[in-house]
């Protein structure tokens, strides 16, 4: 292993969650050397050509080269890998847009993505290319911190029953860490600054929450909310409070929501590269399933656990909670074993007949899933 990393970032992926998170990044005064990568070169070399012209503008001129990659071809991969020998790789890298199936007309929608059913089905899409990358950097021999965004609830945990799990995910727990605190402000009249929230909890009452102010009938989930120092939890009725999220912190929706979801990624990026000690929230650290308050440094984030709270305890949360997402469990070997209300709605709806899933049928799976949406998808209207 090649513990001489340089202070490189190399975001790969250059899509609208990762290109977004690049123009955001080449706007931080001082910022490391970042290495761009992406299989698409031409939108590559524009994309980054954009975010370094644009950063001109403000009299920022970061370091910023591309290079391209492809992903299915691992010893390439690792090849450049090596060589840049970055520091973090943020892999910003899916086969499906959350917000793909959100396209589908809603009583659609509503049947497909449910309590009990939820993204968790979904995780071929979102694995593959992660997959493939950790698989890279383990042969590149390299010691980079791996931040990943696509669905880090699930594929840290599962990836890292294998010996690949990235460090930590990004988003989901972490966007609605800001709506409670905003709500709170506002009730309570105090600077937002002010407020501080700690939270575990899985991607099921994450989106809900942000959305409609529900999720919170998942089990086991939990908040503290602070003011200075001051504990004031109890003040409130966390159901009322919640359903003053749709109401005083209400966002864009769809692919728009892409700057805050950048903006977490950017926060855990910076907190880990200059090393700031500070408190937030992430999906998926240490492998663990679903999100938790985590103190960021330049070992990457561990988690961090408000006084009255055990390990144990915050585990649990979130392993029940997954059942919400559409997840029964994770085995020992990484297979994902799906709820019965997950595979009977795949099956049902999508002709989709996968109960389990094991970590070396991900791609064959993939294929399956992605044929048999876009078929689905048609039907319904969508174009795809």
């Amino acid at each position: 292993m090649n513990n001489k990393t340089n202070n490189t970032l190399m975001i790969v992926g250059l899509g609208e969650l990762g290109g977004t998170a690049l123009e955001l990044l080449a706007r931080v005064p001082n910022i490391p050397k970042i290495v761009t990568a992406d299989f698409n070169e031409d939108y590559g070399v524009r994309k980054t050509n954009t975010a370094l012209m644009g950063a001109a503008y403000a009299s920022l001129y970061p370091n910023i080269e591309f290079r391209r990659v492809d992903l299915n071809n691992i010893e390439e991969t690792a090849e450049t890998i090596k060589e840049v020998n970055p520091r973090i790789i943020y892999s910003a890298v899916t086969l499906q847009s959350w917000w793909v199936i959100d396209a589908l007309p809603k009583e659609v929608h509503k049947k497909l993505y449910k309590d009990f059913c939820g993204l968790g089905p979904w995780i071929p899409m979102h694995l593959l290319l992660i997959y493939k990358l950790m698989q890279a950097v383990k042969v590149a021999g390299v010691s980079s911190l791996v931040v990943n965004s696509s669905f880090p609830d699930l594929v840290n945990p599962v990836l890292a029953k294998v010996g690949l799990g990235p460090n930590v995910g990004i988003g989901n727990i972490d966007l609605i860490t800001v709506p409670w605190r905003k709500v709170v402000s506002e009730i309570m009249d105090v600077p937002m600054r002010s407020v501080r929230v700690y939270i575990f909890g899985h991607h099921y009452s994450s989106y809900n929450l942000g959305r409609t102010g529900t999720g919170l009938d998942a089990p086991y989930y939990y908040i503290k909310i602070m003011v200075e120092d001051k504990d004031v939890t109890k003040n409130f009725d966390i159901r009322e409070l919640a359903s003053e999220i749709p109401k005083r912190a209400k966002r864009t929706t769809g692919n728009q929501i892409n700057w805050i979801v950048a903006s977490s990624a950017v926060r855990i990026i910076l907190g880990v590269l200059n090393d700031t000690n500070e408190i937030t929230h992430a999906p998926g650290p240490e492998g663990l399933v679903g999100g938790y308050p985590v103190q960021l440094s330049k070992e990457g984030a561990k988690v961090f656990l408000p006084e009255g709270v055990s390990r144990k305890r915050a585990i649990q949360i979130n392993e029940e909670a997954q059942k919400y997402d559409g997840i029964e469990k994770i085995e020992d070997d990484g297979t994902v074993v799906f709820t019965d209300e997950a595979y009977n709605t795949f099956k049902d709806l999508l002709g989709y007949d996968c109960k389990k899933m094991k970590v070396e049928e991900i791609e064959e799976r993939e294929k399956e899933l992605d044929k048999l949406y876009k078929v689905f998808a048609r039907k319904h209207g969508v174009k795809c």
